[in-house]
């Protein structure tokens, strides 16, 4: 089974696997030096400390599937409001719902406030 891992996280795995194979990538993980990598190669890999052991060795071994951030969730769902209201009206207070949310968090996403 594919664990759903982070875009983030995905990169800092491609980024090791330059330089290490898929052993080494968890026995660096298990020696908690992977939070180091910033420092020896400039490319931060610590989100991988957000996957136990036991997701991280998956990913590897039976690769992954990147989930969908928060905001691109959001987007998505901004964008469906008008396709799956019972009603248009309907449709445009769910978006304006969510943008006056957004607003009053002081939070930008492309294709729906910013």
């Amino acid at each position: 089974m594919k664990p759903e891992i982070t875009k983030e996280q995905a990169e800092a795995i491609e980024f090791l696997r330059e330089h290490y194979d898929d052993r080494r990538i968890l026995e660096l993980y298990d020696e908690d030096v992977i939070g180091h990598m910033h420092q020896m190669y400039g490319h931060d890999c610590g989100s991988l400390y957000d996957l136990e052991l036991i997701e991280l060795a998956a990913a590897l071994i039976n690769g992954y599937e990147i989930g969908k951030s928060p905001e691109e969730t959001l987007q998505e769902y901004y964008v469906e409001a008008l396709h799956t209201a019972r009603d248009e009206a309907t449709g445009h207070d769910i978006q304006d719902a969510i943008r006056y949310t957004l607003e009053t968090l002081g939070i930008k996403i492309e294709g729906v406030n910013a």
